[in-house]
């Protein structure tokens, strides 16, 4: 590994950084939809549509063509262009994400957002398709929040809830199983949102999940079972009052003053006797005697929520205020009884219940975090309030991992590598100084993570091993810092990927890779050797720069897409390289187009 950086980083675009522990979570998306047909997108780089593993039938959609595929009554037909194909079950994968969009209701007269994904496969359900996407744990992370945590701005408050979030998908993991996936996309799991784009402008969903990447509630060194509600009215509930099998120590009742500046921390409903004494109807049959009088609370848990109801009708029976509550907002809406943290009120004909907070009220309230997060306590600090007794942990396999920051960057490091990090932290802040009023595009931290082994980089990043770096728009991935200072090539590793993020960060959308990467090689002044043999003539330079078959013919197209950089630059100087990235004329739009 003696060559430079520039041949060692394939700086890849993605939604997030690649899962910590390398393993996808697998969704049922669009969960409980009937879905009749699939749009899909091909992203920058072409689109794999293949049949069972052990046929391996493919086809492949060229980069932002389409394909659609169709559900019949024990297949699915997918086509693109004068390609037909049919398979018993449709794979998809791509490098680059592609958008997947579904028909859904009769005859797709009705269509979902579309989303973005790089895996997934549709197989033929009882009505319809069904749609399985593999997805990072992070960006199933960021799905949960923009899905369950939208009334969040804090980002404090954000993070702590993708502590929760991740936590729970970590510990849950296979919920599904008998149906083939682990998680659905509604409620029962986690609701989730996924992105219809994967930009590089930065959403605060994926800043909280960045922020807190691997990171999960621990009680006595084992996952700690995490819930969230809506807004607990001032004081949670403990686990075992809600789900008898859920009691824990660290689920139990909290005060919360915080959350009472919430909207919800108040409410008010009136109910007739008559429409509640039909829902019980429907719902318990001739076990309810009639005609219902009143609804008297029987006993209450620790923390003032209703336990037992006594109704007084022609004789008087029990019902459990848990299974009361989801019986009226079955019926008359999910929000009729927002809690069973209320009192109850006769007048007439009518029941009363004044009430506080939103849903079960176990675990974190969302309401109450993002007060906290107003008043300045991170999300540390919010965990340890709503889940006493927890500590956090780690996912990333290194138990010794550390974080030190500068003025710019955090950098995530495993203990032994602690003497280089200083220097590392000192390198980027000099680049970034050095590229001047260009870098006000950048966030304002960002995260570096170098990692304890080639093999815990290969494995986690998914690249090969003579990728040095790699980054996603948003944040950096390195190898260990010592291997790559004992190779020379650490301060061009770090200068080169930071370089990157501007340039991305830059870079009008109909401009090519090949472009950006030699560009950020003449900015860095990086040397490339290589013999132009290694590239093949029927593969673009585009394609064998992102989708490289070998090193050297990663090599080869980096050194040729630097050699066009400088020729633009000779022509036009290098003022004219900056205005082409970000604002090409139609002139550049040819030049980019041209053969070599």
């Amino acid at each position: 590994m003696n060559a430079p950086c520039l041949v060692r980083c394939l700086c890849l675009a993605a939604v997030t950084v690649a899962p910590l522990d390398g393993r996808d979570i697998r969704v049922e998306l669009f969960s409980g939809k009937n879905i009749s047909a699939l749009t899909l997108e091909a992203g920058n780089g072409s689109l794999r549509i293949c049949g069972p593993p052990r046929r391996n039938r493919c086809f492949e959609v060229k980069a932002s063509a389409q394909a659609h595929c169709v559900a019949l009554s024990a297949s699915i037909r997918c086509t693109s262009g004068d390609r037909v194909e049919e398979f018993r079950i449709a794979s998809f994968v791509a490098r680059e994400p592609f958008r997947l969009t579904a028909a859904t209701g009769a005859q797709g007269a009705a269509s979902t957002p579309a989303v973005a994904l790089r895996s997934a496969e549709a197989l033929p359900a009882a009505r319809g398709l069904r749609v399985i996407a593999s997805i990072g744990l992070e960006d199933y992370v960021t799905g949960v929040l923009a899905g369950e945590a939208a009334t969040l701005k804090n980002p404090e408050a954000l993070a702590a809830m993708a502590v929760v979030a991740r936590s729970w998908a970590e510990r849950s993991r296979g919920r599904h199983r008998a149906e083939g996936f682990d998680f659905c996309s509604l409620t029962h799991c986690q609701f989730l949102r996924m992105p219809a784009e994967t930009t590089i402008g930065s959403s605060p969903a994926a800043e909280a999940a960045r922020k807190t990447e691997g990171r999960v509630l621990e009680y006595h060194g084992k996952l700690a079972d995490t819930y969230y509600g809506a807004c607990c009215g001032g004081v949670t509930e403990a686990a075992g009052e809600v789900w008898r099998d859920r009691h824990a120590a660290y689920l139990t009742n909290v005060n919360d003053p915080y959350c009472v500046r919430s909207e919800q921390a108040h409410w008010q409903q009136t109910l007739s006797l008559e429409n509640i004494e039909n829902v019980l109807r429907a719902t318990g049959g001739e076990s309810f005697h009639g005609p219902l009088r009143h609804v008297v609370i029987e006993s209450r848990t620790v923390s003032g929520r209703a336990r037992a109801l006594r109704l007084v009708g022609s004789g008087p029976q029990k019902i459990d205020a848990n299974e009361f509550r989801f019986a009226l907002n079955r019926a008359l809406g999910w929000n009729t009884l927002k809690s069973s943290l209320y009192n109850i009120e006769r007048r007439g004909d009518t029941l009363v219940f004044t009430g506080r907070g939103l849903g079960h009220g176990v675990g974190l309230c969302q309401a109450g975090a993002e007060q906290m997060g107003q008043m300045g306590i991170g999300f540390e600090g919010i965990l340890a309030h709503y889940f006493p007794g927890t500590t956090l942990g780690s996912l990333s396999g290194q138990e010794d991992a550390r974080f030190l920051s500068s003025e710019h960057f955090e950098m995530v490091f495993p203990a032994r590598q602690e003497r280089l990090v200083p220097t590392a932290l000192e390198v980027l802040e000099a680049q970034r100084r050095k590229l001047g009023p260009r870098a006000d595009v950048l966030p304002t931290r960002i995260r570096v993570r170098t990692w304890q082994t080639t093999a815990d980089f290969i494995h986690a990043m998914r690249q090969p091993g003579w990728v040095a770096g790699t980054n996603d728009g948003r944040a950096i991935d390195l190898q260990p810092l010592d291997l790559l200072k004992r190779k020379g090539i650490l301060e061009s590793t770090l200068r080169h990927e930071l370089t990157h993020l501007v340039v991305r960060r830059l870079r009008a959308a109909d401009v090519p890779r090949w472009y950006e990467e030699g560009l950020v090689l003449f900015l860095t002044g990086e040397p490339v050797e290589s013999e132009s043999r290694a590239l093949d003539r029927h593969r673009s330079l585009e394609l064998c720069l992102t989708e490289p078959r070998s090193e050297s013919e990663m090599r080869a197209a980096y050194a040729l897409a630097l050699d066009r950089v400088r020729e633009l630059a000779r022509r036009k100087g290098e003022a004219a390289l900056w205005q082409a990235l970000g604002r090409p004329s139609p002139e550049d739009l040819r030049w980019f187009k041209s053969p070599p």
